[in-house]
């Protein structure tokens, strides 16, 4: 008897891993699949891996290393994770604060007594969700002239931080992107833990873990094998990267292989280093702005929800390679996707490997449809007009022969479906407007509704358009003080336009920017965003500011007599 039921003991452990064999191999086969989508034969490639419960499901090398030599990549590829490091910098960080020896609310001058004063207090916690206002490097390198291909050190990026004490805004008021916060996090460790960032790390993060092949690019002259090339699309053809003398560290710059990943994305399930405690603060998304709005970004990585699960992820890019890490923490699941080709959807393919290792416990995200309704149009002629956005951007409203129409500068013009008798939405893109009446039935507000922000805008009146003398008053040159760049605006073909530095050609694609008239001294670029002239107290134009370019706000330009 007792052998017949070992038998069948046996018998059942061996259906139950040949039926688990034979799903992983579905699974990778259908993995395979999402990758042929987006990546061909003989082309730079890359290296996919899944974690499920602590083992690996699967793992993939694809394409080749290096087209020259027709290498291809293997498990010892190393690949550069670009803004994936971003998690390693604020890890360091967190361990650093777990012994006691900083406070993440504790002013950044602390510890980096030589910065300059910029105005408020920024905390060591403010650099790490990207809440300082400091503005990121990469967009001021680009409007200082200054080229991304030439040598980088970690002293030249805290120099620019340090020449540019002007901030997008109060710390904590907004989440805006800075490569700058992590960069300054980096000299942070230096400092409180006395090493170099990059021996910080091997001794902390990369030995404990066997991270065996894992390392900081932070010096010239360190000769590594199995470093993948970084590929572009030109011209139909793959054409290697430049490369690249950058030796900044804390916001990128670390080189690994799969196997270092896999390692270092097991211990967000079963900590080797850290413990349970600063995991979870990884993971939950507790610290708030100012006005109570939560962060989505946490310590490293953005914490969000795909289809009713909870995502923690982070993606990289530079030129020539594409890196996507994402973790499922209330299901064990890991999912790495480091290329050398930039021309991989990265973020797309993991989030499709997810769905495919999650099928039946994601909820599919079904928008509610909008039903357009019918009203009287005699109704519309209150609504027609000009409305101005918070940024200055100016939205025009107008009915011609029964249909409503929305005109944007620069696009085409948009039909408006009403949804009640104040609230219209759009067919072309996902927004909505609601137009707000007042007890004397004028219309002078109106709510402008897209992706989860409501912004309020308000009506303005009727104005000339400027005469060719008015706007040539507007020509000169100026200058960026702390960047020590040159700007200049002409006029020419009845146009005013703003003249860049080289680097925009090169990396953007355009040297000017073409200013159209808003009202009185505000303009909307085609190019970056909106532009406001300034004057003295006199009255005398003495400048501009351009409003917002993303990780760059509020950045001034003085007029030369």
């Amino acid at each position: 008897m007792r052998t017949v039921i070992l038998c069948l003991v046996y018998s059942a452990m061996f259906l139950a891993t040949s039926a688990q064999s034979f799903h992983e191999k579905e699974i990778g086969k259908q993995i395979d699949s999402l990758v042929a989508l987006q990546l061909k034969d003989g082309t730079p490639g890359g290296v996919v891996g899944v974690i499920l419960k602590g083992e690996i499901v699967y793992q993939q090398n694809y394409g080749l290393m290096n087209l020259g030599q027709k290498m291809p990549v293997d498990e010892q590829t190393l690949f550069d994770i670009a803004s994936v490091a971003k998690q390693f910098t604020a890890f360091a960080v967190l361990l650093l604060e777990n012994e006691g020896k900083l406070q993440l609310d504790e002013d950044i001058r602390t510890y980096l007594p030589d910065l300059p004063d910029f105005g408020y207090n920024i905390t060591v916690r403010h650099l790490l969700q990207h809440t300082s206002g400091i503005a990121s490097t990469d967009v001021l390198r680009l409007f200082a002239g200054i080229s991304l291909d030439e040598t980088w050190t970690q002293q030249d990026e805290i120099a620019l931080i340090a020449s540019y004490p002007m901030l997008n805004f109060e710390p904590n008021t907004q989440f805006t992107y800075s490569n700058a916060g992590y960069s300054l996090l980096a000299r942070i460790v230096e400092t409180v833990s006395r090493m170099d960032f990059a021996s910080f790390l091997k001794a902390n993060i990369f030995d404990p873990l066997q991270m065996n092949s894992a390392f900081v690019n932070d010096r010239a002259g360190k000769a590594v094998e199995h470093m993948a090339i970084g590929y572009k699309v030109e011209e139909e053809e793959f054409a290697p990267c430049s490369s690249t003398e950058d030796y900044n560290y804390g916001s990128g710059n670390i080189f690994l292989s799969l196997q270092d990943m896999i390692k270092w994305g097991k211990n967000f399930f079963s900590p080797t280093i850290g413990n349970e405690r600063l995991i979870l603060n990884i993971f939950d998304r507790y610290n708030t702005l100012a006005n109570g709005d939560s962060i989505d970004y946490t310590y490293g990585f953005f914490v969000r929800e795909h289809k009713g699960i909870k995502m923690v992820e982070h993606s990289g890019g530079v030129p020539g390679f594409r890196n996507q890490l994402i973790l499922f923490p209330d299901e064990d699941l890991l999912i790495i996707a480091m290329f050398n080709n930039e021309d991989i959807a990265t973020r797309r393919l993991s989030l499709g490997i997810a769905e495919l290792m999650l099928a039946g416990k994601m909820v599919e995200e079904t928008p509610r449809p909008r039903v357009a309704i019918d009203i009287d149009h005699e109704n519309l002629h209150a609504f027609e007009g000009t409305f101005q956005m918070p940024d200055g951007m100016e939205l025009t409203f107008s009915l011609e022969q029964d249909t409503f129409w929305l005109k944007l500068p620069g696009a085409p013009n948009f039909q408006l479906f009403a949804e009640s008798n104040t609230k219209f939405f759009l067919k072309a893109f996902d927004a909505q407007c609601t137009f707000t009446v007042a007890s004397d039935g004028t219309v002078d507000e109106m709510i402008w509704h897209q992706g989860g922000g409501d912004y309020v805008a308000v009506r303005v009146g009727e104005r000339k358009p400027l005469q060719p003398n008015e706007l040539a008053d507007f020509t000169g040159l100026y200058i960026q003080e702390d960047l020590k760049a040159d700007y200049r605006i002409t006029y020419q073909d009845e146009q005013l336009s703003l003249q860049v530095p080289h680097t925009f050609k090169t990396y953007l694609g355009f040297d000017q920017a073409i200013l159209s008239h808003i009202n009185g001294d505000k303009f909307l670029t085609d190019k970056l965003g909106m532009l406001q002239f300034t004057r003295d107290g006199q009255g005398q134009l003495n400048g501009f500011i351009l409003l917002d370019v993303g990780r760059l706000q509020n950045i001034k330009f003085v007029k030369q007599r």
